[in-house]
């Protein structure tokens, strides 16, 4: 799997050009704002000053999805190392992998739009060991169908769609459906996919194999195939051409697989949540209804007219703008670290050109109670950039915790934190902390900062009884800070062990604590720690 890794590398890095499309004027969303919840009242004395962090075992109890913890396609070391629990097969070239062919891929307009084998000759089904490596070190599995109606024809990169005159491939002038230019031939690179060939795809998956592909999403980015995967399809794709794609496949995949989850649109930011790359026009067609609740709601028509379910999961992706592709100048690194709080912040106005209050989490939650209720919410790729960055660790440390405390589903990091980074350390904090499988707790309690624009914390019990895990982490990257902890409705009688990443450890330390409510402690600037205590 080694070699195959070098897809997702490559994507991570070329990912810009797909994202760059995501970009427009903002628009009027489908959710009104509310009041940020507060710290809750004080019992008792006052605590010393300095930053109090409370910590209830009785407020916002609620489980954490095992499923939030994913990364996209991790090869053997990652999946031992981080443990994720999702590990995701998606990206762009995802939409032209050629199944029966094995290694055959079209990264489109991200790579030249070059055939391509990302396993550097190893043969065999690249996707099947994909799973396989996946189930073996117990993550869940998600494949992204291609619905696209094109394929890889081959793995032979001298094929490509813009061939130059001296030999070498172009990308059209960076032509678009919005920006048309030369139209290729389709068959230079690539070979007709229907249903019935990705329904061969899914049975040799699900009945040949015997494998147990708990989500399958119908293809990934829809929206953007007009931009991305311009040489097969240059008209951009309007509302109902998503729909229609969307439904043909998932019922076909219910049919074979009626046990697998089911994820859709697969839709790529910001303005796509709301618009087509068609345009306005489109929108008015469809009565000036955002895309999003409108696709959910004829989704449910459907489902219910038909009396079966074609989608179960709600799945959208997260780059968060100006900083995905920022650098890690203190701007836009202090930028990247506040940035986190689009996830759930309802006071805080995105700094990009959004310009809007995004709390993307229970924005999209609501949006399901409104439009299809009963659904589940995934955010199947997420990168908040600055990987090797500290910032980019704190980042990726906040995104999990607010993930665990608003309740999503599931979620899949893109590619995967690079090993031994910044962000691959945070991300381990989470999921194997002690190298011997040591993970966030379980079920979230609630924990609040008097100074969260400082200090953020994160806490939970692991199962009933079970461990206490408090994630405390400083966001300043310049000073240390004092925090004084109050713990209510908690016995804590075991032993306390501190795991901590910040700037300058390289790695993450370990070292006996002594949790003692009311004194002070000092968390290094730009640091995170995890306060593990087990039970008595």
């Amino acid at each position: 799997m080694r070699a195959f890794r070098s897809l997702w590398l490559a994507l991570a890095s070329l990912a810009l050009l797909a994202l760059a499309a995501c970009g427009g004027p903002p628009v009027v969303t489908d959710a009104t704002p509310r009041p940020t919840a507060t710290l809750p009242p004080r019992a008792g004395p006052s605590p010393a000053p300095g930053i109090r962090v409370v910590v209830d075992a009785t407020r916002d109890v609620h489980p954490i999805s095992p499923l939030i913890y994913g990364v996209s396609g991790a090869g053997q070391d990652i999946l031992g190392a981080l443990r994720p629990t999702v590990n995701n097969w998606g990206g762009n070239p995802s939409s032209r992998y050629n199944w029966e062919h094995g290694t055959a891929w079209n990264a489109a307009r991200d790579w030249y739009y070059m055939n391509v084998d990302y396993t550097n000759g190893e043969g065999g089904s690249a996707s099947d060991r994909h799973i396989e490596y996946s189930l073996e070190h117990g993550a869940a599995v998600r494949m992204a169908l291609p619905t696209l109606g094109w394929v890889a024809r081959d793995n032979d990169n001298r094929n490509c769609s813009f061939p130059n005159p001296d030999g070498s491939c172009g990308v059209a002038n960076m032509a678009t459906c919005r920006n048309p230019g030369p139209i290729a031939d389709p068959t230079r690179t690539s070979r007709p996919s229907d249903v019935a060939f990705i329904r061969r795809w899914v049975e040799h998956m699900i009945i040949t194999r015997g494998y147990d592909v708990r989500f399958f999403a119908m293809d990934n980015e829809p929206e953007l195939w007009g931009e991305t995967h311009y040489d097969v399809h240059p008209a951009c794709t309007t509302y109902e051409e998503i729909l229609t794609r969307y439904l043909t496949y998932a019922a076909m995949v219910r049919e074979v697989a009626p046990r697998s989850e089911l994820l859709g649109p697969v839709t790529c930011c910001w303005y796509y949540y709301w618009n087509s790359a068609a345009g306005p026009s489109d929108r008015r067609k469809h009565g000036n209804q955002p895309f999003l609740p409108w696709f959910l709601e004829q989704v449910r028509k459907h489902d219910q007219q038909n009396g079966v379910r074609t989608l179960d999961v709600l799945d959208i992706h997260y780059y968060p703008e100006t900083v995905f592709r920022g650098g890690d100048d203190p701007v836009t690194a202090a930028r990247r670290i506040r940035a986190a709080r689009s996830l759930w912040d309802r006071s805080y106005v995105d700094e990009s050109w959004i310009k809007e209050p995004v709390y993307l989490v229970p924005r999209m939650q609501e949006l399901i109670a409104r439009h299809y209720p009963g659904l589940k919410l995934a955010i199947s790729e997420w990168n908040f950039g600055g990987e090797q960055h500290i910032s980019g660790a704190i980042a990726v440390a906040e995104a999990l915790g607010i993930f665990g405390r608003e309740d999503l589903y599931m979620a899949s990091y893109w590619t995967y934190p690079p090993p031994d980074s910044p962000a691959f350390y945070a991300f381990k904090l989470y999921t194997n902390y002690d190298d011997a499988g040591g993970r966030f707790g379980d079920r979230s309690i609630g924990a609040w900062s008097s100074a969260p624009e400082r200090v953020s914390v994160y806490a939970a019990l692991d199962g009933p009884g079970g461990a206490l895990t408090l994630m405390l982490i400083n966001k300043d990257l310049a000073r240390d800070q004092q925090v004084t902890l109050e713990l209510r409705n908690l016995t804590l009688r075991g032993a306390a062990t501190l795991y901590r990443y910040g700037a300058g450890t390289g790695t993450i330390i370990q070292q006996p604590f002594e949790l003692i409510p009311g004194e002070r402690v000092t968390l290094p600037m730009a640091s995170i720690t995890l306060v593990v205590v087990q039970p008595a």
